[in-house]
């Protein structure tokens, strides 16, 4: 007679070898199955910060997708009994949770050197803005982020032309534009830009 833990086994084994044959049905039972464990693992995982742009539906729903085209796949594995099955869940939750937090990080820091670098603020008059951050399209995160960035950096300016040759580099225009749109001298904007741009690196650097 099989022990109880074979017992209990049977099902998942079961779903696992429908997988591996083709069978990607028995992905929903498997799913439920281990569910609401794999969340509550994840939510003790995740940062209360992390939390606000990737919770722990996410992370489950991530690792699982991975571990079905483990198993589907037929990369080589022990995937023999639930309990390998559970540890290899727990080994994907915590690898998808840790490589989110770094690129998340990652992603602030982009938002930092892209602003200290003076992708928000170019002296040479050209505003850049989104449009010149390089390699690639600013995700949702990072768009949120630079824009609260952006609305704190300009709340910092205490002075209404300040503010205005700001706003306007940050939509693009450039230094001649700029000084037209406001009935100034270009030098008078190649001044005021050298004054955000000093203010606004020495509020982010510190």
């Amino acid at each position: 007679m099989p022990s109880t833990s074979e017992i209990s086994d049977e099902p998942v084994t079961l779903w696992m070898r429908q997988l591996e044959a083709g069978q990607p049905e028995a992905a929903q039972p498997l799913w439920e199955h281990f569910c609401k464990k794999l969340m509550a693992l994840a939510e003790k995982r995740l940062s209360p910060k992390l939390r606000r742009t990737y919770d722990q539906e996410d992370a489950a729903v991530s690792a699982f997708h991975s571990l079905c085209r483990v198993i589907t796949d037929r990369r080589p594995s022990d995937l023999s009994d639930r309990v390998n099955l559970w540890r290899l869940l727990v080994t994907i939750t915590e690898r998808k949770i840790t490589n989110r937090a770094r690129d998340e990080q990652r992603e602030k820091r982009d938002i930092r050197q892209t602003v200290s670098e003076s992708c928000l603020i170019n002296v040479s008059g050209i505003g850049t803005g989104f449009d010149n951050i390089p390699g690639r399209e600013p995700s949702p995160e990072f768009a949120a982020e630079f824009a609260d960035l952006c609305e704190s950096l300009l709340d910092s300016l205490d002075d209404d032309v300040l503010r205005q040759v700001a706003q306007l580099t940050l939509q693009n225009y450039d230094t001649n534009e700029v000084a037209q749109k406001l009935g100034v001298t270009r030098r008078t904007v190649e001044r005021k830009l050298l004054i955000i741009r000093g203010r606004w690196q020495q509020r982010i650097l510190g």
